[in-house]
């Protein structure tokens, strides 16, 4: 009888060692669940800040670099975002550090560091993770369901929460893939808005709304690897 004991008390140990490293595996290793519980910590402080703030002025400026906090509807992606520097070797500091400039594969969310939150288009960026975290959940909105039911960004600059609408969701090379606005800050005139709004339409998965001349556009930017050196797009327009 006690070897049967034994032998089920080693099958159970077994069992719960192979349950803990899949568990691991699944969230990127220790280092990739380590990141999951600093952002989740992350989260709730923006939360409980925002509860602080409610009815107030809205000012929760923000003073340890980032320029915003990002929350996709629908999504896990809720994050803050930094204005990015480059490393001693001219690499994009963010795709290796957290936002407390501790070394993380994870990385952070980010904007160039000659990006303004004002531009005509403020690209965003972040690493496409198979744990499901930074801008993984882009995905869903490859989805036409999620697409159609989704699509509201909220962008808390610190002094106002902006809100944008999701119209345009594609997968494209860096080079030579039908979207040439890569790099854009702001439109030098109407003609080349109308030429960007065309570019986003035409690469579009699914046909959304055409926005007006003069707008504000988000762009979320993550990896993607059905294409070489791919990138996957989420447009979004300012509506609020």
């Amino acid at each position: 009888m006690k070897k049967v004991y034994l032998l089920s008390a080693i099958e159970g140990l077994l069992l719960g060692a192979a349950v803990f490293f899949f568990f691991l595996d699944k969230n990127g290793g220790p280092e990739g669940l380590r990141s999951k519980f600093l952002y989740a910590a992350q989260v709730r402080e923006y939360h409980e800040r925002s509860e602080e703030t409610s009815g107030s002025d809205h000012d929760r400026t923000f003073t340890d670099g980032r320029v915003g906090f990002l929350t996709v509807e629908g999504t896990n992606i809720e994050y803050p975002v930094m204005r990015d520097i480059f490393d001693s070797y001219g690499n994009y500091y963010y795709l290796t550090h957290n936002y407390l400039g501790e070394t993380d594969p994870s990385g952070c969310p980010f904007i160039r560091r000659s990006s303004g939150i004002d531009d005509d288009i403020l690209e965003v960026f972040a690493h496409n993770n198979s744990n499901g975290t930074m801008f993984a959940d882009l995905e869903k909105f490859e989805e036409e369901r999620f697409f159609n039911e989704y699509g509201i960004i909220r962008f808390d600059t610190g002094e106002c929460i902006r809100e944008y609408r999701v119209i345009s969701v594609f997968d494209v090379p860096v080079t030579n893939g039908g979207y040439t606005f890569f790099g854009w800050s702001n439109f030098p005139n109407e003609d080349t808005e109308r030429e960007f709004i065309e570019q986003i339409s035409g690469n579009s998965l699914f046909t959304s709304i055409r926005p007006d001349t003069g707008s504000q556009y988000l762009v979320l930017i993550t990896c993607e690897y059905s294409h070489e050196d791919g990138r996957r797009c989420v447009v979004a327009v300012r509506t609020l």
